[in-house]
């Protein structure tokens, strides 16, 4: 039965696959004439002719974070929170960079920010719980996600829920 248990690497790279539809560009219409999708070399010439553009920084953070560039996903991120505050998506994006840079307190922290601006968001209390196991703190981790599972069911996210709950019964036995 064990031999079918994610390891904690198993568990990162499942969260690491429900989460990266929230990071990805919305894709193109087929119907549609293809749009060219913006560089990084793009977006800096934006924010040299509006550095307040916070569009365009965060789709620069988010290429970045496609390229492991996270220092610099960071630093964009951390621009667009400094000026929007309550802008949740960049919390989340830049709590997901710290998970890859294994700054477990920073990514529990700004997954926190985001559950303050979106606080029925299941995916971040699901993330949230792997920084917090990771940190050692077994019985929040634990916490988090039974708070996701609960969410998941309530929005009918089944897939997620499954998931989830895998992961909740991973920890509780790793806990012992």
């Amino acid at each position: 039965m064990t031999k079918y248990l994610l390891s904690p690497l198993g568990i990162i790279m499942s969260i690491a696959l429900i989460f990266m539809p929230l990071l990805a560009v919305a894709a193109t219409d087929v119907t549609q004439p293809e749009i060219e999708q913006p560089t990084v070399a793009s977006l800096d010439a934006t924010l040299r002719q509006n550095p307040q553009d916070l569009d365009a920084r965060l789709q620069r953070g988010i290429l970045h974070a496609r390229l492991s560039r996270y220092l610099p996903a960071i630093a964009d991120y951390t621009e667009v929170i400094r000026l929007d505050p309550d802008r949740a998506i960049a919390y989340n994006n830049r709590a997901a960079a710290k998970l890859n840079m294994k700054d477990y307190r920073g990514a529990y922290l700004d997954y926190s920010q985001v559950l303050r601006i979106l606080p029925e968001q299941a995916i971040s209390y699901n993330n949230r719980a792997i920084a917090r196991h990771q940190m050692g703190d077994c019985l929040g981790a634990i916490t988090d996600l039974r708070i996701a599972v609960g969410l998941f069911k309530l929005q009918g996210d089944n897939f997620n829920y499954q998931r989830t709950l895998t992961n909740l019964k991973y920890f509780q036995k790793s806990k012992r």
